[in-house]
């Protein structure tokens, strides 16, 4: 079974190649349930791939420090879920992470 894998910014931009121009905005428009305005932007994150090779980032809401998520779906675009497919095998073949 695929667990959460650690990726690092180079991976994110490999998987969503010509799309990582827009991971600012990404990165600005989180979900925060404790914030009354509810939009934020996510800050201290570190990216995973799911187990579906979705890309997950898990950090903190800017504004109040509360625990945020924010997922890119890869499986939508065939060209972004092989590059996460191959990333996965990469770093557990190669970078000795468990996975």
């Amino acid at each position: 079974m695929k667990e959460e894998l650690e990726i690092n910014a180079d991976d994110l931009a490999m998987i969503m190649g010509k799309k990582y121009d827009q991971i600012n905005e990404i990165i600005d428009s989180c979900f925060c349930a404790h914030c009354t305005d509810r939009r934020t932007s996510i800050v201290n994150y570190k990216l995973y791939l799911n187990r579906l090779d979705d890309v997950i980032l898990k950090g903190r809401c800017a504004k109040c420090n509360t625990p945020v998520n924010r997922y890119i779906e890869t499986g939508e675009n065939n060209e972004m879920a092989c590059v996460a497919q191959h990333i996965r095998m990469i770093i557990k073949k190669y970078r000795k992470i468990k996975a």
